[in-house]
């Protein structure tokens, strides 16, 4: 779900369920055996027809690997322009994050394949890898701990059963309450309590608009239903409102910090200060001029990374070099920041291009 608020004075949000994410290669729930979506039957349905596969020639990856959809792009770029004022979402797929929605407009009722919490401190924790490993529905435990206070660290999916997060839950109840327009994208509205979000605009008299292929259950308590496919419908929306919607790019923020010739590597979320692992190693090696004064060799510990260069005669002249190797979902190359090897904090956003296979920094 996501709420949308135009400068205008007039409250909106749009709802957002697994149809926004069909078009990356992601399936949804409970479209039928003869969708017309490229990713073929919803997982709910394959499992209530044994036997039945999904076509060879359905469009299918994996969450880490799928590229933000248009309708992705179309509500970063109404946010960039503070058209859109809050987002509700189901999808647990971590797109919105990847697309640059930026976190403090997103309430991620279903939780996030990317994020772990500590049930201690509140410290949360996103990664460029999913975090869930456990196969007991109900057992939420992961392998890593609290960096804060060692405490274990459970992943953020909500399954049936499990209470929605409370603070989002709220929050996302406050928007609709303002809200004049709900949109509903790509959900089938059964999933309560978020359901129940986009009814109570519809029920106090504000204007729910559902876009949905399939049927839903408010349709009567909807002021328009438009059954279309999510990107088509943003694509038309966005031509009314003369918005072109941007071409996707990765962003990665990286936070470097050098102390008494000890190094701090961190990735952050784009709009928080929250830890974002998203390096498979990092390497630092040291020169000065052409000359290589050190090398650390790749080091793979968790982050953030914290490194003391075993150099004692170090002079104005010399450079750090360190080299990034990312996670590679989207074959990502490695990427070399060059520093003064002196004491200093530097704040680095990278732009990744999929298409060209090039970084640009900013």
């Amino acid at each position: 779900m996501v709420i949308i608020t135009k400068a205008i004075s007039i409250q909106s949000f749009p709802y957002l369920g697994a149809g926004v994410s069909t078009s990356t290669g992601i399936p949804d729930f409970r479209s039928s055996m003869n969708t017309i979506l490229p990713t073929g039957p919803g997982v709910w349905e394959l499992r209530d027809h044994p036997g039945a596969k999904r076509s060879p020639k359905a469009r299918v990856t994996t969450s880490t690997k799928a590229i933000p959809s248009v309708t992705h792009m179309a509500l970063v770029e109404l946010a960039r322009r503070n058209l859109l004022h809050f987002v509700v979402s189901q999808n647990t797929d971590g797109l919105h994050l990847r697309s640059g929605l930026p976190s403090t407009l997103l309430a991620e009722l279903h939780g996030n394949s990317n994020l772990e919490t500590c049930k201690k401190c509140q410290t949360k924790y996103l990664r460029d890898f999913r975090t869930r490993t456990s196969k007991k529905v109900h057992d939420h435990v992961t392998a890593r701990k609290c960096t804060k206070c060692n405490s274990k660290l459970y992943d953020s999916i909500i399954n049936f059963g499990e209470n929605l997060p409370a603070y989002e839950l709220q929050t996302s109840y406050e928007h609709a309450e303002r809200a004049d327009v709900c949109l509903v994208l790509g959900s089938s509205l059964r999933v309560t309590p978020a359901a129940d979000i986009p009814q109570q605009v519809g029920e106090r008299g504000g204007n729910l608009i559902i876009g949905n292929l399939q049927s839903t259950p408010m349709e009567r308590l909807a002021k328009l239903n438009v059954h279309a496919l999510c990107d088509d419908l943003m694509r038309g929306l966005m031509a009314k409102l003369d918005i072109p919607i941007p071409e996707w790019e990765l962003h990665r923020r990286i936070r470097i910090t050098i102390v008494n010739r000890t190094i701090s590597i961190m990735g952050l979320d784009l709009n928080q200060d929250i830890a974002y692992s998203l390096f498979s190693a990092v390497r630092i090696l040291v020169r000065e001029g052409t000359e290589a004064k050190y090398d650390s060799k790749p080091i793979q510990n968790e982050e953030p990374i914290s490194y003391k260069v075993k150099l004692t005669d170090i002079n104005e002249k010399m450079d750090v070099y360190i080299e990034l190797d990312w996670q590679g979902h989207y074959n990502e190359p490695k990427y070399t920041v060059k520093l003064p090897f002196s004491d200093l904090t530097k704040e680095i956003h990278l732009f990744y291009n999929p298409k060209t296979g090039h970084w640009r920094e900013e």
